[in-house]
C-alpha cells in the first residue's frame, strides 16, 4: 500500500530527526503536547500527526517540513519562479521607496489590463 509507505518514510525522517538531536520519543511528546506512544506512532508509520503537530515537530528538531517529507512527495520544488532571476535580484537591490513604487506600477497595470478599452480611453482622456 502507497500510503503505508508514505507514512513509514515519514515516520523514518522524523526518527532520524529526533535521534540526530538527541531526544527521546518521551521528551519529543513532552515538548510537543502529545503521548510518547503517538510520537511512536508517527514513527512507525501506523499513525499520522495534523499539520500544527509537525510543525511543531519541527520546529523542536530543527528540521525543515522538506526534510520530514523526503522521499515522500512527487516533483516537488520548492520554489515557483515568478519573474527571472536577474529582474530578481535586481529588484532586490533596489531602496524600500522604489521596491513601492515598482509595487504600485505592477498593481497599476494589473487594474488596467482588467478594465475594458472604453473606460481606459475615458480614463485617459479625464487625466490629461
Amino acid at each position: 500500500m502507497k500510503d503505508a509507505i508514505t507514512l513509514k518514510n515519514i515516520g523514518q525522517n522524523i526518527q532520524k530527526a529526533r535521534i540526530k538531536k538527541g531526544m527521546t520519543q518521551e521528551q519529543l511528546a513532552e515538548i510537543c503536547g502529545v503521548s510518547s506512544n503517538h510520537i511512536s506512532m508517527l514513527e512507525t508509520g501506523k499513525s499520522t500527526g495534523s499539520i500544527p503537530l509537525i510543525i511543531d515537530i519541527c520546529n523542536n528538531l530543527d528540521v525543515s517540513p522538506n526534510y520530514i517529507f523526503e522521499n515522500t512527495i512527487k516533483n516537488f520544488d520548492d520554489k515557483i519562479d515568478v519573474f527571472p532571476n536577474d529582474i530578481l535580484i535586481t529588484y532586490l537591490k533596489l531602496k524600500e521607496e522604489n521596491k513601492t513604487f515598482v509595487s504600485q506600477t505592477i498593481n497599476h497595470l494589473y487594474y488596467m489590463q482588467k478594465i475594458d478599452k472604453l473606460n481606459y480611453i475615458i480614463l485617459i482622456l479625464f487625466y490629461v
